[in-house]
């Protein structure tokens, strides 16, 4: 039963009930499964366009009847005819080296400041060799339409409690799944999806009291999502999503804002106040039966950023392709 945490309830409105793990899987894996939905058509169509941009063109019922001809196999030549024009656009945008740029825009910002946080990321992407990253989703997205890379935030080293920004390539874009959203790069999104492959002996290292046998999965067999575990591997999902807290604002006569606390009366120089919601960024890994670990995310946006090639709404419905699609006929 979910349990209700009288902090965080302001006078006068119901007690927030807290949320379980149950909860929260139970939320993730029907989020999944609306994703995996949408995107399925896409995907498919993603897939063939990968493969035939890496010399696997040949229809497999075609091939099998070539190389299984009763008068002897016959060859399945491949021409290649589309990777010099993806190797062109690769190389022009690995000459014009995507980069985060730091611009001060209001009254209150200061261009000293902005060149301070300019150094600072362009040490984070000089730490996490960051143009790899941005031309892996930029291969991924001329070759299919779509590609991802992340911001993580992991442990100096080995024996530190610092932590530090990095961005980090998605080799795999179709390990990585949004929830919807309008924003080219997926800011919008209130919930998004990394998958791992982890072979059994590592993820029983890594997590010793976790459920890793094929009697404690069974309860996915019937499930929609009942592939996360074979013989060998588990799949370990990284979750993010967003969460709200309602809030009162003033504004003050100098034009400075302030969150009101539950309870608080109004102070004095208070010109107006509004109703809003605070996001929050939640993370929790698991597997298909249990949560592993789960934090708060230090941002307010889902940290999978999208790369997208080319882009249409058609029924309702995003269709993304690139260099691929459009060639395949020809």
């Amino acid at each position: 039963m979910a349990t209700i945490d009288p902090k965080s309830t302001p006078p006068g409105e119901e007690p927030k009930k807290a949320r379980t793990d149950k909860d929260i899987l139970e939320e993730a894996k029907e989020r999944l499964k609306k994703a995996i939905d949408e995107y399925s058509e896409e995907r498919k169509n993603q897939k063939d366009d990968l493969r035939f941009s890496t010399l696997d063109q040949w229809p497999s019922d075609i091939r099998a009847a070539r190389e299984g001809d009763p008068n002897g196999a016959r060859p399945c030549l491949t021409i290649d005819q589309i990777n010099q024009y993806i190797v062109q656009v690769i190389n022009d945008i690995r000459q014009n080296k995507p980069a985060v740029k730091v611009r001060p825009i209001d009254d209150q910002a200061d261009i000293g400041t902005a060149e301070v946080f300019q150094g600072i990321v362009r040490q984070i992407e000089d730490q996490s060799v960051a143009q790899v990253a941005y031309a892996t989703s930029a291969e991924s997205a001329v070759r299919v339409g779509e590609g991802y890379f992340r911001v993580i935030t992991e442990y100096e080293n080995e024996t530190s409690f610092d932590q530090v920004i990095r961005i980090k390539r998605v080799p795999d874009m179709f390990c990585c799944y949004l929830g919807p959203h309008e924003m080219p790069d997926g800011s919008d999104a209130e919930y998004g999806f990394v998958f791992e492959w982890m072979p059994t002996p590592k993820f029983r290292r890594q997590w010793p009291k976790a459920k890793y046998t094929a009697t404690e999965f069974d309860e996915l067999q019937s499930d929609y999502l009942g592939n996360w575990y074979d013989n060998k591997k588990i799949c370990v999902a990284e979750y993010f999503y967003k969460d709200y807290e309602k809030a009162t604002i003033c504004q003050y006569a100098d034009g400075t804002t302030k969150i009101k606390k539950p309870g608080e009366k109004s102070q004095e120089g208070v010109i107006d106040e509004r109703e809003t919601r605070i996001p929050t960024v939640k993370w929790c890994k698991l597997t298909g039966v249990e949560i592993l670990e789960k934090q708060d995310w230090a941002g307010k946006y889902i940290p999978i950023i999208k790369v997208i090639g080319k882009e249409a709404v058609l029924d309702g419905k995003k269709k993304c392709w690139g260099l691929v699609r459009p060639a395949k006929d020809s």
